[in-house]
């Protein structure tokens, strides 16, 4: 929560997650929206109790365009962990090269480390490193 504000960590929120809410809706992302405002999937409905906050954060199928956002606010929150983002084109997720995911849409929809990892260990980046991100298709297209 204190980092969720940064002037960085928002700046790469914004710019990547722009793209996917633009490419695939031609709706804008800006600051002050939070990624679940776009869920189009009823992953959470089912939840009993309070939601969490960080699930303001998780938005189905958008890992790649909110791994360089978790990254950040990693290297925010953790500064001595060496993390470092792993992808594929399945996945894409925050790992500190020993034991620790730093993952919020797995978490949330209930998905296991283990998974997440086995899902996303195909590429692995220097640690620090953030991924491009592009356009997502079109709703139409996917």
């Amino acid at each position: 929560m204190p980092h969720l504000n940064n002037d960085v960590l928002q700046a790469i929120l914004v710019e990547d997650f722009n793209k996917f809410t633009m490419g695939r809706w031609n709706k804008p992302f800006v600051r002050g929206m939070v990624p679940f405002e776009f869920e189009s999937c009823d992953w959470y409905l089912d939840r009993k109790g309070r939601t969490p906050r960080f699930w303001s954060y998780c938005k189905h199928s958008a890992c790649h365009w909110l791994v360089n956002f978790e990254l950040r606010l990693a290297m925010l929150a953790e500064p001595r962990r060496l993390w470092r983002i792993i992808t594929s084109k399945l996945h894409s997720t925050v790992w500190d090269g020993d034991e620790t995911i730093f993952e919020f849409n797995f978490n949330a929809m209930g998905i296991s480390a283990d998974e997440c990892f086995r899902l996303a260990h195909k590429k692995e980046l220097k640690p620090g490193r953030y991924i491009t991100t592009y356009y997502a298709d079109h709703y139409s297209l996917s």
